[in-house]
């Protein structure tokens, strides 16, 4: 069975394409601004129900939001 972790790319990807800035995302989901941008940078990584909140947002699974842990991993 594979690990799967929050994917820092997946989500500046997503929300660029849906068009909406970091603190307009934060306002969205009630975080901060410096939340999504730790979410972003990989500092830090959105509890399950702040990501079902970002998919909500961003009208997008959670599952875009995940990738395979060896991918990450293989990629370092």
């Amino acid at each position: 069975m594979s690990a799967f972790e929050f994917s820092p790319a997946a989500l500046r990807r997503i929300r660029t394409e849906r068009g909406l800035g970091q603190r307009r995302l934060a306002r969205n989901i009630g975080r901060t601004h410096s939340n999504v941008s730790g979410y972003e940078c990989g500092r830090s990584a959105p509890s399950l129900v702040t990501l079902a909140a970002i998919a909500d947002a961003l009208d997008a699974s959670m599952d875009d939001f995940m990738v395979r842990a060896d991918r990450v991993a293989a990629s370092a």
